[in-house]
């Protein structure tokens, strides 16, 4: 043996002459390859002014003085290149890159390609053992492997818990203090929950495992609620307003009346309605009643909010009174009613000039949650509980959608029964409609008697009333002549109107 089997560091021999040459090589060897250290690694051509001592690692397709030497050390010592062969296993620190690479017997490897089992690993703090893995830093990426890197493209972040029992969870702290917790918290359900401070910690949503539906425990607060006004929209006229003034106490729109003083209201084909001066809508405790699930709104926190108005909207709620500025998007204002506010809640919108809006909204909670409309027939059934036209049919005239008949020498009563329930036992409102011994037109009225195919005359004033006391789901309309109608008691027919005439049943608050 001439050399040492892994440095390749030459021996000296017996006898040898000149052994001070071969012992200085061995120790230039040894000085090249213990603790090795390069300047570089791929290198393909010598630097053009080495230094002495300078070491390299020669990459593919070397050339010069470098050529047939891949990944070999390259060391240039007293003026010349000498090379050396690694073997698997050696180890080296690249000064350009501050990296640690091995020798796997073919090519240099990075050192992590050999760490995959470390018992702890620390970035920028030190792990302990709970925290085997601790990293102190300002941000962290994850980016999936691509397909022409080898991989898939995809990324999933793989989280394992070893029982239903046990925790797996993501943590969010302040100060190392518990503030938030997502994951499956000592079962199989996801859930979220928080905490004030650490130690108590409330459950705000969970979708069960079983059946995927999610549940808020501590419920919601800013999902979309009911809204306790009718006819928000304004589109609903059963009235048949035009738009303009409405004095005091005069309804417009559907379940709209008025307000102190009056108001001139319009409305645009997108919902929008311009106000000045008062519009009033009472909120029915009933209704409210339902739609909140208590009693009544004693007490109660409330939000009106609009959309989009131009100007400052004047407000009152109750005994309540705020303004809700102008501006786009949802404005609002938030009050408490009075504990003795346990009846109909008035609420009233009201401003000094021309204002617009739309999509007006009062709602229980201190949150003003998005409107959401109504399907028109829904918005109109509602609003025939406080009023309704009396059914009829055609045009020129109309008939009434029931049979009357003449009870005495000057009544003719007709009963009816509603198609929909209204509040409370409704009055009769009429157009002021007059009688006419014939076809009616315009704003008259006329009954035609089946029993003497005749139209019948009136002899005397007409009055026009309810008989008896109405209920909430039938009326008897009565025709009342001051001296009598033509002719015989017991006569069978139809009323008919003519097309400006109105009858209609009221129930408002």
């Amino acid at each position: 043996m001439t050399s040492t089997p892994h440095l390749a560091l030459p021996l000296l021999a017996a006898a040898q002459a000149q052994k001070h040459v071969t012992h200085n090589e061995a120790l230039a060897a040894l000085d090249a390859l213990v603790h090795l250290a390069v300047r570089e690694r791929g290198r393909t051509a010598p630097p053009a002014t080495p230094a002495e001592g300078d070491r390299y690692l020669v990459g593919a397709s070397a050339t010069g003085a470098f050529t047939g030497h891949e990944s070999k050390i390259a060391l240039f010592d007293l003026g010349a290149w000498r090379f050396f062969a690694p073997q698997a296993g050696w180890s080296s620190y690249v000064e350009a890159e501050g990296a640690i690479i091995v020798f796997d017997g073919t090519r240099w490897q990075d050192i992590s390609r050999y760490c995959d089992m470390l018992e702890s690993l620390g970035i920028g703090t030190t792990p302990d053992d709970l925290n085997r893995l601790s990293a102190k830093l300002n941000a962290a990426l994850f980016a999936a492997l691509n397909t022409e890197e080898g991989g898939t493209g995809d990324l999933r972040f793989v989280l394992n818990k070893s029982g239903a029992a046990n925790v797996l969870s993501q943590l969010y702290q302040r100060g190392f203090s518990g503030r938030a917790e997502t994951g499956l918290i000592g079962n199989d359900d996801f859930s979220i929950r928080v905490s004030p401070d650490g130690s108590r910690w409330i459950d705000a949503l969970r979708f069960n495992a079983e059946t995927g539906i999610g549940t808020f425990p501590q419920g919601i607060t800013n999902l979309p609620q009911a809204n306790l006004l009718i006819n928000s929209l304004f589109r609903v006229n059963q009235r048949g307003f035009g738009g303009g003034a409405l004095a005091e106490g005069v309804y417009g729109f559907d379940r709209w009346k008025g307000g102190p003083g009056g108001c001139t209201l319009t409305r645009a084909a997108d919902g929008a309605v311009t106000l000045t001066g008062n519009l009033d809508q009472v909120v029915d405790v009933a209704h409210a009643s339902a739609l909140v699930g208590s009693a009544n709104l004693a007490g109660a926190v409330l939000t009106l909010s609009v959309q989009d108005p131009s100007g400052p909207l004047s407000v009152s709620i109750g005994t309540k009174a705020a303004t809700i500025p102008a501006g786009s998007g949802r404005r609002s204002v938030t009050v408490t009613l009075d504990a003795s506010e346990t009846g109909h809640i008035a609420v009233r919108l009201g401003s000094s000039s021309a204002c617009s809006f739309k999509h007006v909204k009062l709602e229980a909670g201190a949150y003003a949650t998005s409107w959401v409309g109504e399907a028109l027939d829904v918005e109109e059934l509602r609003c025939r509980r406080y009023f309704q036209p009396l059914p009829v049919s055609g045009t020129s005239p109309m008939t009434l959608g029931a049979l009357g008949q003449r009870v005495s020498t000057n009544i003719i009563d007709i009963p009816l029964v509603l198609p929909v329930p209204m509040r409370t036992g409704a009055t009769l409102v009429t157009s002021g409609v007059t009688w006419a011994g014939a076809t009616p037109t315009g704003n008259q009225i006329g009954f035609y008697s089946h029993s003497n195919s005749a139209w019948s005359t009136l002899s005397g004033t007409l009055s026009i009333s309810t008989a008896g006391s109405a209920s909430a789901t039938s009326v008897v309309v009565r025709l009342q002549a001051s001296t009598s109608f033509t002719g015989s008691t017991g006569a069978v027919g139809t009323l008919s109107l003519g097309n400006s005439a109105h009858l209609a049943l009221q129930a408002e608050l």
